[in-house]
């Protein structure tokens, strides 16, 4: 049995024959000096190979990003992979590790649930977009949830100031995060409540503050201020406490 690299200018030569003595296959002639240069494209590389390699370090570094996965094929394997077989192989990895995120908005409810169990006292509100057929499942829309020590850890020990802010999730579906915090004793950032929407605007921040006001009561009576980061943002958030709240003092809000 004789091995040759696939360049035939290379000397790379691997050369075994049966050992008829001891009944086993010995090598007899191995040149292992390659004068050919390093391929870094490989087609046994392909999409399958490469998700099982992501996997196991998907687990250990769970925001593995696009180029770091580049980097890591291209330190550990000398490959340089097409971009595209890449963020496919990527897809499928997270798909493995994570799970399908079109089944887990199918368990949202569920989970609602088990915050409520676990955390008696909170709020869980989920919104959903019924369909015509009343056999099909609703399409979740959003949800908001404030738990019951978080309310209660606000009221008691932090200070009455509640900053106001949006972000995109970077996801297979988006969507953005609205969040409210306060500030504990010691100057760290207290999660008071927090919802999931499809897009922020004034009917999902009215949506969002009604629920907040709800859990905390009168802002007055607590003497509550609101801060946000933005002056869009802010006017966002000063038409909707107006339409929430009567009669709005214009020192609450930043």
């Amino acid at each position: 049995m004789r091995a040759v690299c696939k360049d035939a200018s290379c000397g790379w030569l691997v050369y075994a024959s049966n050992n008829t003595e001891n009944n086993c296959w010995q090598i007899k002639t191995f040149m292992d000096d390659h004068t050919c240069a390093r391929e870094t494209k490989n087609r046994l590389a392909n999409r399958k190979w490469l998700a099982c390699k992501l996997v196991k370090k998907l687990r250990k570094y769970l925001n593995l990003r696009h180029s770091e996965a580049a980097q890591y094929f291209k330190t550990k394997c000398d490959l340089e992979l097409n971009k595209s077989s890449l963020t496919r192989a990527l897809g499928d990895a997270r798909s493995v590790v994570y799970g399908d995120a079109a089944a887990q908005y199918g368990m949202v409810r569920d989970y609602g649930l088990t915050l409520l169990k676990s955390n008696p006292g909170s709020t869980v509100t989920v919104g959903v977009i019924p369909q015509p057929n009343p056999d099909d499942d609703p399409i979740f829309e959003k949800m908001y949830v404030c738990l019951e020590g978080c309310k209660k850890g606000f009221m008691a020990g932090c200070k009455p100031l509640i900053g106001l802010d949006g972000a995109f999730l970077k996801t297979r579906h988006g969507g953005q995060i609205l969040s409210a915090i306060g500030q504990d004793a010691n100057n760290h950032i207290y999660v008071i409540a927090y919802a999931i929407v499809p897009v922020e605007n004034t009917e999902n921040w009215r949506w969002f503050l009604e629920l907040l006001h709800q859990d905390l009561g009168d802002y007055k009576k607590n003497k509550l201020c609101f801060i946000s980061d933005m002056q869009k943002v802010c006017n966002i958030y000063r038409l909707s406490l107006k339409m929430m709240f009567t009669h709005w003092a214009a020192d609450y809000i930043c």
